[in-house]
């Protein structure tokens, strides 16, 4: 059995009288690319932002290497990369300028030049990001979640509006992060991204985590035991197949 490496315990968040996020239990284990998926406002985005210390839970606890995600946030913040959807560049600054900049916050790098060949940023190291457009802004923020070598990588929806190509890259980066024993934890509307890229995958509806499992465990779920993960996600959260694209 492999490490548990994440550990939420009744993660709570409510806005008035919605819960956005409704006693979420959850255990990841360490080297796993661990996928989160449901429709929009399920619940994906503020799960990942309370077990990274970006927001802080009305109950419950996310314990993240053994380190308390709200308590102990200097320390975790050396240890996971984040790429949150709507994360804000330092848009009159240039890629190399932002590089550098953020990695002078971080006491362990990976090394810059590394990151620039993985992300394809060679000829937009000398442009602004206010002039990038969302796919290279993409790759940036990418490289900014890399950039302290992290232990732990969290993705929310990476690649969402992205064309083919771009998608592919960073499916390719995600699975080169796996083969150096990251563990990562990625949410998206994509269901071939989650089937291809997930080795378990939790499904939210409503806040509540309403199946979590390998791709054949849930796939046994089904009324016929058998199927794809669209059909699991339409069978588990009422969802119409067109969406799960969206």
């Amino acid at each position: 059995m492999s490490k548990v490496i994440i550990h939420a315990n009744e993660l709570t968040k409510r806005y008035g009288s919605h819960i956005a996020v409704n006693h979420i239990n959850l255990e990841v284990y360490e080297g796993e690319v661990f996928g989160i998926i449901g429709p929009n406002g399920a619940g994906k985005t503020t799960f990942i932002e309370m077990i990274t210390a970006f927001r802080k839970p009305d109950n419950g606890s996310a314990q993240v290497i053994g380190l308390d995600s709200q308590n102990d946030f200097y320390q975790l913040r050396e240890k996971i990369g984040v790429q949150l959807q709507q994360a804000s560049l330092y848009e009159k600054l240039k890629v190399k300028e932002v590089l550098k900049l953020f990695a002078s916050y971080y006491k362990k790098n990976r090394p810059i030049e590394e990151l620039v060949s993985m992300l394809r940023l060679e000829g937009y190291l000398n442009k602004y990001i206010k002039h990038l457009s969302g796919g290279w802004k993409q790759r940036v923020s990418f490289a900014l979640a890399l950039i302290n070598d992290p232990d732990i990588v969290v993705l929310d929806e990476p690649t969402t509006g992205l064309d083919p190509e771009i998608r592919r890259d960073i499916w390719s980066i995600i699975q080169k992060l796996k083969s150096e024993g990251k563990t990562i934890i990625l949410t998206t509307n994509y269901m071939e991204e989650a089937q291809s890229l997930c080795d378990r995958i939790g499904v939210l509806k409503k806040g509540k985590m309403v199946a979590c499992g390998t791709k054949q465990e849930l796939e046994k779920l089904l009324p016929s035991k058998q199927g794809n993960l669209e059909d699991v996600y339409m069978n588990l959260t009422g969802v119409m197949r067109e969406e799960t694209r969206a």
